[in-house]
């Protein structure tokens, strides 16, 4: 069995990209996972809180006002002005509200090991997706009803209480094993827990395609539409954050526009339940894309840019 994780470790991106078609070519599987799909996000939760450094997040702490600019930039300035462009834009609301409450949530869980991949600052990433995630139950709700004013048909503290439930449930889990089992143990078999969360991620990507390929069948312009909004959301984040924090160390600036990008909106997604609506899930869905595919998309301009320049002569 460890054997087989580590393998699903080894080949990362092909599996979680191929699992998003498997969902789309095989919907009875997808609705079949569909059910799964909030408990393998608490499992990859588990996953990766087993696996952090805590050392490494609580370094950056040491640069306060770099730390601070990270979230401010991530958690307010980015919906905010996200808020703005959409403003301006002749999209269908549902779509709008989609794009505000994805920029609002908290980085993506995976994006350290896409970071790492591409040779940024890991230890940077890793401090973005815990704090954003420790803070989504007190950040999101109040940016979301109060600063973006989007309507959801749940109440601020409801939402609040069931944010901070549900990611807590994982935090508390994923702290439990790892004084269990011990740090010596789980960096012998990283490797092996890396597999494991390839694994739930699979298990993810497909049952979040449940009714996606009906509904590509049924009006494609719609799910088109959706996912080149999508892409241009995470291309246009990043390319605004590399703007933004070019001044910063290199490395620190590219992880930061990076994470800016990719965000989780599942968590908002599982808590909301019934009240997520059709395209809030749409959104969720076709989102996918761009973060499984990301290596492949953005890794070749991200080690361009961080390359340090060649002298003339």
């Amino acid at each position: 069995m460890i054997r087989l994780l580590e393998t699903l470790g080894r080949h990362a991106a092909a599996i979680l990209a191929g699992s998003l078609f498997v969902g789309l070519l095989l919907p009875d599987l997808a609705r079949s996972c569909r059910p799964l799909v909030a408990p393998a996000i608490v499992g990859l939760m588990v996953c990766n809180v087993m696996r952090i450094e805590w050392r490494q997040v609580s370094d950056q702490l040491r640069r306060p006002g770099r730390a601070f600019a990270v979230l401010a930039w991530i958690l307010v300035g980015i919906p905010v002005l996200s808020a703005a462009i959409l403003a301006l834009l002749p999209l269908p609301d549902g779509l709008k509200q989609a794009i505000l409450l994805t920029v609002s949530s908290p980085v993506l869980t995976a994006v350290p090991t896409f970071v790492l991949m591409m040779g940024l600052d890991g230890a940077l990433a890793l401090f973005a997706v815990i704090a954003t995630s420790i803070l989504q139950p007190i950040v999101q709700p109040p940016v979301v009803y109060w600063l973006l004013g989007v309507e959801l048909h749940l109440p601020l503290g409801t939402l609040m209480l069931r944010l901070a439930l549900f990611i807590g449930f994982g935090f508390a889990i994923g702290l439990a094993l790892r004084r269990g089992l011990g740090r010596a143990r789980i960096q012998r078999h990283d490797r092996a827990i890396g597999g494991a969360a390839v694994a739930v991620l699979v298990v993810f990507g497909i049952g979040v395609m449940d009714g996606t390929t009906a509904l590509i069948l049924a009006e494609p312009m719609l799910v088109l539409l959706y996912l080149v909004a999508g892409l241009a959301t995470n291309f246009l984040i990043q390319l605004l954050g590399i703007a933004i924090f070019w001044a910063m160390d290199r490395q620190a600036g590219l992880t930061t526009a990076l994470v800016g990008g990719c965000r989780n909106l599942a968590n908002l997604v599982a808590v909301l339940g019934p009240a997520a609506g059709p395209e809030l899930t749409l959104f969720l869905a076709v989102g996918q894309f761009p973060l499984y595919f990301l290596p492949a998309l953005f890794g070749p301009l991200y080690r361009r840019l961080r390359a340090p320049a060649t002298p003339p002569g």
